[in-house]
């Protein structure tokens, strides 16, 4: 393995490190500091949005003066020292401002680093999906890990946890390729790379990640309606990601073999399959092996996306392209499912709940198999 590829590698291992802990335990270290319930759900609602929003201004720059590393660097270190101040503020207004400087110098990361990986893949060992997947090792490795210290020291030790990768990342982030792709006259701003393609591939990921409320923030709600064990929720996810990780290892096999707006449509085909039979399921092992669907929801999906924004972007825009992707299906797809979830699962309950996400899944057929026709022309 080359010196380049190893440190792309811990790169992403320490960019996704902290989703592993943020995630399950930073709601369970606001609530240790007393805070209410709509106060822990404002903190965390809000990240995705600012993060995602955010993104679209650091890209425009990266591109626009062709300074993609050093905003990358700079973004890193900047966002890791705001990380610092959460190891002693305790106010909910200070918090909330801190964890808004946070997210809008780390919103930009991902689709910066990823944009650079692209750039360079060929350097790389052509093979996006064995870099990535280290991003998903590290965010099962940062879950399993954190939950001993947790438990052993409580809760407050949480924001030390989410420091930590801070001090391995920005070092590696200095040591990844610098250049990139594309001539700076030819740079085209976000809103104007918006061709019909574009726009029909981000409708697309948009419905797809809207479909993901009910997993994201109620499948616990319902594994636990249905009587199953507490452990069911963390077992289910624990497969979902090692499901994810596999698919992402053969990534490179399955995009030789499979057109990327063809892959996208399989990806739908199956999302509607696991939300309805997740539906209508009762058995609680078949509920469980019924998630190793999330390898295609999101990981077949997602080098399908980044194989075709390489082809709909044009190469000296690519981070425009990746931070368009991401604000529109992470940061408003995600954020819009979790909502409309959350507005309709007391009124229908989680089984029905389901079937309004495989509705939503089926309904994001159309756009992609005009995607696949815009391909073909």
């Amino acid at each position: 393995m080359s010196r380049e590829r190893r440190v792309v590698v811990v790169a992403y291992f320490l960019l996704f490190w902290g989703g592993g802990v943020w995630l399950p335990y930073f709601p369970l270290y606001l609530s240790h500091l007393g805070f209410h319930g709509w106060q822990i759900g404002v903190l965390t609602a809000m990240q995705p949005a600012l993060r995602w929003g955010s993104a679209i201004g650091w890209a425009y720059a990266a591109d626009r003066w062709r300074v993609r590393h050093r905003l990358l660097v700079f973004n890193a270190l900047a966002g890791f020292l705001f990380f610092v101040p959460l190891l002693f503020i305790h106010d909910f207004t200070a918090i909330a401002a801190d964890l808004t400087a946070i997210a809008l110098l780390h919103g930009a990361l991902i689709p910066m680093f990823d944009a650079t990986v692209m750039d360079h893949l060929p350097r790389l060992g052509g093979d996006y999906g064995r870099l990535r997947l280290w991003g998903s090792v590290a965010f099962v490795s940062g879950s399993l890990l954190s939950a001993p210290l947790i438990h052993l020291f409580s809760p407050r030790i949480v924001p030390l946890l989410l420091l930590l990768p801070g001090f391995g990342l920005v070092p590696a982030f200095m040591r990844v390729p610098r250049e990139q792709v594309g001539h700076p006259e030819h740079f085209r701003a976000p809103w104007r790379l918006l061709t019909p393609p574009l726009a029909t591939f981000l409708s697309v990921a948009f419905l797809i990640q809207l479909s993901c409320g009910a997993w994201g923030g109620f499948f616990a709600l319902h594994t636990t309606a249905l009587g199953f064990s507490d452990a069911v929720p963390g077992v289910t996810w624990g497969l979902a990601v090692t499901a994810e990780v596999g698919v992402l290892f053969w990534g490179r096999q399955i995009l030789s073999r499979v057109a990327p707006e063809q892959l996208v449509i399989m990806s739908l085909l199956i999302t509607v399959a696991r939300w309805t039979l997740t539906a209508v399921t009762r058995d609680e092992l078949l509920v469980i092996v019924l998630q190793v669907g999330h390898a295609f929801t999101f990981s077949t999906f997602h080098l399908a996306a980044l194989l075709l924004l390489s082809r709909l972007v044009p190469p000296q825009s690519s981070t425009s392209g990746q931070a368009l992707y991401g604000m529109v299906s992470f940061g408003g797809g995600g954020s819009a499912g979790l909502a409309v979830a959350g507005i309709l699962v007391d009124q229908v309950g989680t089984a029905k709940l389901f079937f309004v996400e495989a509705a939503i899944a089926l309904i994001a057929i159309a756009p992609a198999w005009r995607l696949q026709r815009l391909a073909k022309s």
